[in-house]
């Protein structure tokens, strides 16, 4: 074998060793950052979404995997504005145990007289995605309850970066009709068309809506087996 045929051998075996490193590198696990509307015309949903995110996004979650909870209110982009933070542990028993308590406190958060009178959802948006950015996961979702609709305090200014959400899959889910809606349900749709094109602009993976909770785990197991939006290894 001359020179050059091995110089080329050589360099095809380093590659599929590359490409076979960067396959067993890959990660699966899934963050997961919920934003919780608590202003006036949300503020009767807060059983309804725990209920949610017990059922069809703690149940599904694995060792390694991490939920963060925001509240949204009339000033969200507070770090007191963090209802929970919790990453699996990688043993089972422990990520169990975890779970429960968790689980607790999106029962004391349901239960609590949390509420406000404007609706920050950009801020909070910001925020969370601040926070998946630090999760090093294979696949980051952040999940939306609102009715979906802005009402920043006089003062306050939003403005959401061109890469606010890369990396990030966006959901809005359990989005409440308001009385407006139900005499013009266009208002309604060219609200989620609006969000849509503001949340693509910002540099998400995706946007979804889903009517029916019970539709999320199957997106969100599809998302982690996917791995679009992992980490570049």
């Amino acid at each position: 074998m001359n020179a050059r045929c091995r110089s080329i051998r050589l360099g095809a075996l380093a590659t599929a060793v590359l490409l076979l490193g960067c396959s067993e590198a890959r990660r699966y696990d899934q963050a997961i950052c919920a934003l919780v509307d608590v202003s006036g015309t949300y503020a009767d949903q807060k059983a309804e979404v725990a209920k949610i995110l017990k059922r069809d996004v703690l149940l599904g979650m694995v060792p390694g995997d991490t939920l963060i909870v925001i509240q949204i209110d009339s000033e969200s982009y507070e770090r007191e504005n963090l209802v929970a933070l919790m990453t699996l542990d990688q043993r089972p028993s422990r990520a169990n145990a975890q779970k429960l308590a968790l689980a607790r406190k999106l029962d004391r958060f349901a239960s609590s007289e949390a509420g406000s009178k404007y609706t920050d959802i950009p801020g909070a948006m910001m925020l969370g995605s601040e926070y998946l950015r630090e999760q090093p996961s294979g696949s980051r979702v952040m999940l939306v309850f609102s009715d979906m609709r802005e009402d920043l305090p006089q003062g306050s200014r939003r403005q959401l970066a061109e890469t606010e959400f890369e990396g990030i899959h966006v959901v809005a889910l359990n989005v409440k009709r308001l009385g407006s809606d139900n005499a013009d349900p266009q208002s309604f749709r060219g609200r989620l068309v609006a969000w849509e094109d503001r949340v693509r602009a910002a540099g998400a993976l995706g946007w979804r809506t889903f009517m029916d909770a019970a539709k999320l785990p199957a997106y969100l197991e599809t998302l982690r087996s996917s791995g679009e939006g992992a980490p570049t290894v």
